[in-house]
């Protein structure tokens, strides 16, 4: 029970900001951040965004809202400081166009470079977490294969050429926090795709079963199979995006200043991954029936095999990406570990918060719909 009359303790609170905190994965990271607040320890979470109109369910989810663009250096900086000169942990988690990326990355370096110089100036080197992604690898080979290793933060960069400048981008951050004078410390995070909520890209997964379904009556469609052109082997590997959060939460408290740890994190690559991989045999077998399909689900088929109510649909990036990769680096050093059920397991649960976000017209599902339809250069509503 607890004492009313015990002498409260001070609670000591650390400085987070969060660029690009109302993105599918920023919102995640700054729950997490939250979710962890133990005193006398606590994270005071901040996020900068660009659109005012974005700042009230910042603030009700208990994030202070800071509104300013990467585009406009002084007035960023001038937001940013008026509510602190001291950061002690930035997190990066942006998704700008391809038209955009090249200004977008530079001006976001030194962005961070130049807060890191006025909380150094105050006694606080921050500690960045750079967000990248798997893809960074290229893709590993399908299930059952005897040569099938996993992708590990050794492996060899081979990146999508849709996602280059991004890779470069963290490369170049990690070479700068190295440098002998540098006013912040950082890390790159990669994680695999992530789900849950909006869905992310694996919302494309639950369009694209729909979409099969509507070209079929209800009675026809248990006669029924739901389709792929992909290896059944192809492998997705995914993790719950709260759980990725969280992954990010663990390196930062590792890397607090008074924990040796950070010289163990700092400079360093991790990958976010789920427990174990799922196939497209799962998945796919786990879609047909979610969506009533009575005969299951085939794979490998030709383009021209499928209903052209799925010829806009091109899902290459979810269901023709294998990848398996490995995160025993953040396991071991951190003991983080993912909780949530893996996407197959609990497909009718994710179905129906995506069909909310979609409802609801959540800026996450139009971006994703843009670049499964091939757009990835007018991302007009690009976060930041």
């Amino acid at each position: 029970m607890t004492n009313p009359s015990a002498a409260p303790v001070s609670t000591k609170f650390l400085n987070v900001l969060v660029i690009g905190a109302n993105g599918y994965l920023g919102t995640a990271i700054c729950s997490a951040f939250l979710r962890t607040n133990a005193p006398p320890t606590s994270f005071r979470v901040h996020g900068l965004i660009r659109r005012e109109s974005a700042a009230h369910q910042l603030a009700m989810n208990e994030v202070i809202p800071i509104i300013g663009s990467l585009s406009e250096p002084d007035m960023v900086r001038t937001a940013v400081l008026s509510h602190s000169p001291v950061w002690d942990i930035i997190v990066t988690c942006t998704e700008p166009s391809r038209a955009t990326e090249a200004a977008h990355w530079s001006d976001l370096l030194a962005f961070i470079q130049d807060l890191a110089s006025e909380s150094a100036f105050h006694g606080v080197r921050p500690f960045v977490l750079w967000s990248s992604g798997c893809k960074d690898y290229g893709t590993t080979g399908l299930h059952g294969e005897k040569s099938l290793t996993p992708h590990s933060e050794d492996s060899p960069l081979q990146s999508h050429p849709i996602i280059r400048g991004r890779m470069d981008a963290a490369l170049r951050v990690l070479e700068v926090a190295g440098a002998e004078g540098s006013d912040f410390t950082a890390a790159v995070v990669r994680a695999t795709p992530v789900f849950g909520y909006s869905g992310s890209y694996y919302g494309a997964a639950f369009d694209y079963a729909a979409a099969f379904a509507g070209a079929f009556g209800k009675d026809d469609i248990r006669s029924r199979t739901l389709d792929f052109t992909s290896d059944e082997g192809t492998i997705m590997h995914g993790v719950h995006v709260d759980d990725c959060g969280e992954g990010y939460v663990a390196l930062a408290t590792a890397a607090l200043p008074d924990d040796d740890r950070r010289r163990r994190i700092a400079g360093k690559v991790f990958n976010i991954s789920g427990r174990r991989y799922e196939t497209l045999r799962e998945v796919g077998a786990a879609l047909a029936q979610e969506y009533g399909f009575g005969h299951g689900a085939r794979f490998g088929l030709a383009q021209d095999e499928l209903p052209e109510a799925v010829s806009g649909h091109n899902c290459g990036l979810v269901f023709g990406w294998s990848q398996w990769v490995s995160s025993e680096r953040i396991r071991n050093l951190t003991h983080w570990c993912d909780k949530r059920s893996l996407f197959s397991e609990n497909i009718g649960v994710y179905r129906l918060a995506y069909e909310a976000a979609v409802e609801a017209g959540l800026d996450d599902v139009e971006k994703v719909r843009r670049r499964m339809a091939g757009n990835w250069g007018d991302d007009h509503k690009a976060t930041e």
